[in-house]
């Protein structure tokens, strides 16, 4: 028998994917986005994967970031985090997290990175965030 018979289908595909940004809705702020398979800036064929799907202004909207799909977050994948979140705040915009899958969650815990960032539990959670912050 194969490796791929005893793990389950979607873990190894989500194993060999690699970071995947998709638009959910850009009409207007929030700009809802979904960061999928692993985070890490060498599986990122665009300089900037928030430029690439929203155009040239991305960093001065208002971001909404769903990490629910993120199946591994590397050292390089936090950098890209924290560059989009120092961008977003020098060009006026905002950055928030939501819905953090276990991985994202634990290194992001682990580094104390949550004080960082603006981490939301939902999509629901996070806009109501970002009417009330000022950062």
């Amino acid at each position: 028998m194969a490796f791929q018979a005893f793990a389950p289908r979607n873990l190894l595909a989500l194993r060999k994917s690699s970071m995947k940004v998709t638009v959910q809705s850009k009409n207007g702020d929030p700009v809802l986005l979904r960061v999928e398979g692993r985070v890490s800036q060498r599986d990122v064929e665009v300089d900037d994967p928030f430029v690439d799907a929203i155009g040239e202004n991305a960093y001065s909207r208002q971001l909404v970031v769903d990490l629910s799909e993120v199946a591994s977050l590397d050292s390089s994948g936090v950098n890209w985090l924290l560059v989009s979140q120092k961008r977003a705040s020098e060009s006026g915009g905002k950055l928030v997290l939501h819905s953090l899958s276990p991985i994202a969650n634990n290194v992001l815990k682990v580094l104390n990175l949550h004080a960082v960032f603006k981490i939301a539990d939902s999509q629901v959670d996070a806009v109501q965030l970002l009417g009330g912050d000022s950062k």
